[in-house]
């Protein structure tokens, strides 16, 4: 699958985000990785933006239940 710019944007974005929310609450990649559920290879590319294949009800839910933070807040940035 083919994906465009706007589309990679927005999942660094998003990456970006995830990585400043999990700083804020002083978590690593590891303990992420442990409360989410989601291997820290994973949660790298999710971070980095590389992650095209994100599922809402699958690998976003994972990690926004392990920043103990509601779905909505996951896409709060600008």
């Amino acid at each position: 699958m083919v994906y465009d710019d706007d589309f990679k944007n927005l999942c660094k974005k998003l990456g970006k985000h995830i990585q400043k929310i999990r700083l804020e609450k002083g978590l690593s990649v590891k303990e992420l990785s442990q409360k989410s559920n989601i291997r820290c290879e994973y949660l790298y590319k999710i971070e980095r933006g590389e992650a095209y294949g994100l599922k809402i009800d699958g690998h976003l839910y994972q990690i926004a239940d392990g920043l103990q933070i509601k779905l909505p807040k996951l896409f709060d940035f600008k």
